[in-house]
């Protein structure tokens, strides 16, 4: 302002009355315009050259004027207000973005609006605004004009069985594909390639939950860097629509699903479908070769020892089309090809910040809105949420085989499941170890301690098919009579010795054990026949072959039985043989006298046994002749 430069021009006075000089004046003395109501005005002339200016600075001085001039000194009354007035509102059809002063009902929201997406058949390429309402699609298998398009009914139809199957144990179930799978195309019956990937759920699993991964620059979940220049995207990137799921199996087999969709237009989509396999922990990674490494992002460092690394399958990698990509695909291949980088899971792993993620490179070809493309960048960058750890009980383990085929020229893909689950239906067997372990057993009474005594357990373990362990158990169950507060009293208890296998199968063995009373009998016994020594037969059928051919059965008929006098025995004496009977109580104690008797031409004899003098209760009596031995069981009733 004029008011300045007059008082610099005092304040140089000033200083010369004082005697000091400005570094300048210091110097030399400058002619120049002296004239401080002038633009020009050179507050360190001494000596005017009449070159003073009066009219370059001469302008609007109001800031808030749409033609506001900066180097104005002098307001020429020019400032005007309309002019720089527009809509400031960037998301208008009219957006100005050379004005100043907002005019709001200026703004245009409807002139530019329309469809925007590229692959809908009302698409607009004058519209800025999208509005995809006014977008209209052609019907599947249709084009725009309602022509066929020749795909109708394409996908692969897989003709051979992919039922469940059930195996008995775990380490039957198949981690290798077993058989041939065919597809065909469905509309032409042509036969279609057919590949499989198996994932072990026989044992503990992780699962995360993947989202896009936010660093430096454009960001998506999946990048396809070059569709934009190809004029297949509104974008190279695209973010998830729910989040995409990371499960990794004990197989080493981890598998990324999920759909992303493009970050300028919605409608093109692509189904992700990533396989990933050979795992490596990091720092064995780094120590194969001096050319491996990691990608990192600015500022951050990997965990080597806490990173794992994949290399994807182009196998079974692929970006399947749907939405206004629908006929479209990508086969994925790993990058680099000399692996020097992998796909890699850890801290910073998606290689654009420093949290858990999950990243890697890949170049894709394929088919896109019926262009054949291909790249050699991609690359899938995600966050990843905590571990999902997923336990697998016994009895619920499986594979699943995926089967999948790609039928090229329409861009169809067909994925089926084939589950081997273990279904375990066989209960553990009972094994008596030493073979001693009778299924009825009878008790005796201890008059001096007045308590029947229980037999210790017998020896014995279970064994499962599938050689897996087994809970053992043994319990007993009063089936009558109660041995603790009638002692003396007949009782029967079974023990029942139980096995069950970790799919909940159960196996067991019952014994009885009974006490008749006062007595104290012997366990029940099955006729046990022994060969003679000078006729030992070969085999075991031989032994019994001969025995039943030489020595008809010893003990026949005893009547009445029970009784409460006497019975009568009937015996089988073998000519010339000498027969010897017994009479024992259940304690083992011989209460009646050995009686031997004597064949003559093999005839029938008959022995009277007394219950003279014999409490109520079991006993037993026992024939032998010539190391054969018989026994049946008299119960005496009174």
């Amino acid at each position: 302002m004029p008011e300045n430069r007059l008082l610099t021009a005092v304040w140089l006075v000033l200083l010369a009355a004082l005697g000091w000089t400005t570094p300048a004046q210091a110097q030399a003395d400058g002619i120049g315009c002296t004239d401080v109501w002038a633009c020009n005005f050179d507050p360190l002339a001494t000596e005017d050259d009449g070159s003073c200016d009066y009219q370059s600075c001469i302008g609007c001085t109001n800031q808030y004027a749409c033609n506001y001039d900066t180097g104005a000194i002098y307001n020429d009354g020019s400032c005007e207000y309309l002019s720089c007035v527009g809509c400031m509102v960037a998301a208008a059809c009219n957006f100005d973005p050379e004005a100043l002063i907002p005019n709001q009902a200026a703004c245009d929201f409807e002139s530019c609006v329309g469809c925007t997406d590229f692959t809908a058949c009302s698409y607009d390429p004058e519209a800025t605004l999208s509005d995809p309402s006014q977008c209209t699609y052609p019907l599947p298998n249709l084009d725009c004009a309602g022509n066929p398009t020749g795909c109708g009914g394409c996908e692969p139809i897989f003709v051979t069985d992919y039922s469940a199957v059930s195996v008995e144990c775990a380490d039957a179930l198949p981690l290798e594909p077993i058989g041939d799978m065919l597809a065909v195309s469905g509309c032409s019956d042509d036969t279609l390639d057919v590949s499989t990937f198996v994932i072990d759920a026989s044992a503990d699993y992780t699962l995360n939950v993947g989202t896009t991964a936010d660093g430096i620059g454009p960001d998506g979940a999946i990048r396809v860097f070059g569709l934009t220049a190809l004029g297949l995207a509104n974008s190279d990137y695209f973010v998830e629509t729910y989040p995409l799921l990371v499960s990794r199996y004990a197989n080493g087999v981890a598998v990324v699903n999920g759909q992303v969709q493009n970050t300028l237009n919605p409608n093109l989509v692509w189904n992700v479908h990533l396989v990933l396999e050979d795992p490596r922990s990091g720092e064995e990674w780094l120590s194969e070769s001096p050319s491996h490494g990691f990608v990192t992002a600015f500022g951050c460092s990997m965990d080597t020892a806490n990173t794992t690394t994949y290399r994807l399958n182009s196998e079974h990698s692929f970006l399947i089309g749907a939405g206004g990509y629908e006929g479209s695909y990508l086969q994925l291949s790993h990058m680099p090809f000399n692996e020097s980088k992998r796909f890699q899971l850890g801290e910073g792993g998606n290689s654009v910040n420093c949290n858990y993620g999950f990243g890697g490179w890949f170049a894709w070809s394929g088919r896109v809105l019926g262009e054949s493309v291909s790249g050699m960048t991609g690359d899938l960058v995600i966050d990843l949420g905590e571990d999902i750890h997923t336990e697998v009980s016994c009895g619920e383990e499986m594979t699943i085989h995926f089967h999948h085929a790609l039928n090229e020229p329409c861009g169809k893909f067909t994925e089926v499941a084939q589950v081997f689950q273990r279904v375990d239906t066989e209960s553990p067997e009972w094994i008596d170890t030493e073979g001693v372990c009778a299924q009825e057993a009878a008790l005796c009474f201890d008059e001096i301690t007045g308590e029947t005594t229980l037999p210790a357990p017998c020896a014995f373990l279970f064994e499962d098919g599938c050689g897996e362990a087994v809970d053992a158990t043994w319990s007993d169950a009063i089936v009558f009579g109660d041995p603790v507060t009638a002692p003396g009293e007949p009782f029967a208890i079974e023990r029942t010795y139980s096995g069950t296998d970790c799919t909940g199968n159960v196996g067991s063995f019952v014994q009885t054990l009974t006490f008749d009373g006062e007595s104290c009998p012997e366990a029940p016994l099955s006729p046990m026949k022994k060969p003679r020594a000078d006729k030992a037969p070969a085999s075991r059928q031989a032994t019994a072959e001969a025995i039943n051919i030489e020595h008809p059965s010893l003990l026949g008929n005893l009547a009445p039985n029970p009784t409460s006098s006497s019975s009568v025995l009937t015996v089988h004496v073998p000519h010339d043989e000498q027969l010897t009977l017994e009479v024992f109580d259940l304690t083992g104690k011989r209460v009646r006298p050995l009686h031997s008797m004597f064949g003559n031409d093999g005839t029938e004899q008959r022995v009277l046994l007394s219950a003279e003098g014999l409490a109520s209760g079991y006993y037993l009596v026992r024939a032998e002749c010539q190391g054969i031995r018989e026994t049946l069981r008299w119960a005496v009733q009174h």
